[in-house]
């Protein structure tokens, strides 16, 4: 009995004022602000320096969500600059070269360099970060919640940051969240001198629908300094097998891909990932929150992500730091503010610039779609506004403010332009669109 007794009073649970969850960019982001101001705490499942590399478009746009620390300019982040994005289709290219209008789109990121850097800023600022260590339980007291691991450890914190991205979703189960739409995407790199690459693919992005490939989601290919990074989102149901063998026949027959890979070499590894959308219906529990796509913030059409990630780090942030001040119980009602200012920056205006047109490409089927998508290539092409709009959104770091009228402009111009039978079978979806 005193043997016991023992036991149980040298367990030692460490205190945190904030435990994240998941080391992606929406985890990273926000351990290297709260850690500023919070004793902090970073659990991540995979061990160090174990960061999957990704080659991502890093918009304009996201630049003002990141800390100050990230120097925009360092090449070892973001290595080149977003100049042109190529909407592929068919027979048309519609090219965005910013060039056009005087500064580029943004950055392209070497994304696990990037995470490197904010997770460096977190240990820099005393941050502690635990690799290598699975949540196996979450348990929420009146006065804190408290982590276990498959390490044996336990932690205890005054809120809890879930950001483990679209890998899982028991931790946010457990507490009571939705869990998001979730599709599995697969993914390649291709590399190659830069004489060649610049041969090959004149844009940093490539963006092509094709029902062929996927209903769901784009084929996409983005361009950094001697590689590439390629892949699509796979539709509902299937097998990440099916993925990899629709993916080796892309690569190596569709004659539309072919000439921006000739010559590269193929990464020998592909893997299947997780992306998730559709923003569940509360992101706040009482002492919790939930992250980029952990919690479905991933945006219509396009499936960026990396914005999601880190503006509601940023935003997650700025609510937690004045509760800390206030010694807050961290109740649902407290975090609530977390929830508004996303809907305010993101959801309420710019998030639905993609919501139209994704009910109007990811719906339309067969012979339609080619018309429709090949239009808005030209559409692109001929129409110096729509040029200039797309630039701006891409750039625009006010987007709470995003002109929703620009999405109407657009849809309105792309109509005019379609077919007359073209015109007949879709009007009734263009219609609808116009609400969504």
């Amino acid at each position: 009995m005193v043997n016991f007794f023992i036991n149980i009073v040298s367990i030692k649970i460490t205190m945190f004022d904030v435990i994240v969850i998941g080391a992606g960019i929406a985890g990273a982001t926000l351990a290297s602000k709260v850690s500023k101001f919070a004793k902090t705490l970073l659990i991540e499942a995979k061990e160090e320096g174990n960061i999957p590399m990704t080659t991502n478009v890093f918009p304009e746009h996201n630049r003002p969500f990141l800390p100050e620390e990230i120097n925009w300019q360092d090449k070892s982040l973001f290595p080149s600059s977003h100049i042109k994005t190529n909407f592929l289709g068919y027979k048309e290219e519609g090219i965005i070269n910013s060039e056009e209008f005087g500064a580029p789109l943004g950055n392209i990121s070497h994304t696990e360099k990037l995470i490197e850097a904010l997770l460096q800023i977190c240990n820099n600022q005393d941050g502690t970060i635990k690799y290598g260590e699975k949540v196996s339980q979450v348990s929420r007291k009146s006065d804190s919640i408290q982590i276990d691991t498959n390490q044996g450890n336990t932690y205890s914190g005054k809120v809890l940051a879930i950001a483990t991205g679209s890998h899982s979703f028991q931790i946010q189960k457990s507490l009571g969240f939705e869990v998001p739409e979730s599709y599995n995407a697969i993914l390649t790199h291709f590399y190659g001198d830069e004489d060649l690459l610049n041969e090959n693919i004149p844009y940093n992005y490539i963006y092509h629908i094709n029902p062929n490939i996927s209903n769901k989601g784009p084929f996409f290919i983005n361009k950094s300094t001697e590689r590439i990074y390629t892949g699509y989102l796979g539709n509902k149901g299937e097998s990440p097998e099916q993925m990899n063998q629709k993916l080796d026949r892309i690569l190596n027959n569709y004659q539309r891909i072919q000439p921006f890979i000739k010559g590269l070499k193929r990464d020998s590894k592909t893997f299947v990932a997780k992306v998730s959308k559709n923003v569940i219906k509360s992101l706040v529990q009482d002492r919790a929150l939930v992250l980029g796509e952990a919690g479905g913030l991933c945006t219509d059409f396009f499936y960026e992500g990396m914005l999601c990630g880190v503006s509601s780090a940023d935003i997650a942030s700025k609510t937690i730091k004045p509760l800390l001040e206030n010694n807050s119980n961290f109740t649902s009602y407290d975090l609530k503010n977390y929830e508004l200012e996303l809907k305010r920056i993101l959801l309420d205006n710019y998030f639905k610039n993609g919501t139209a047109s994704e009910y109007l490409f990811y719906n339309t089927k067969g012979s339609s779609l080619k018309t429709l998508w090949d239009t808005y290539a030209r559409l692109v092409n001929t129409n110096e506004r729509l040029r200039r709009e797309i630039w701006e959104a891409y750039r625009m770091q006010d987007l709470e403010n995003y002109d929703l009228s620009r999405t109407r402009y657009a849809g309105e111009r792309l109509f005019a332009m379609l077919p007359t039978l073209t015109k007949l079978s879709l009007g009734t979806k263009f219609f609808r669109a116009l609400f969504k």
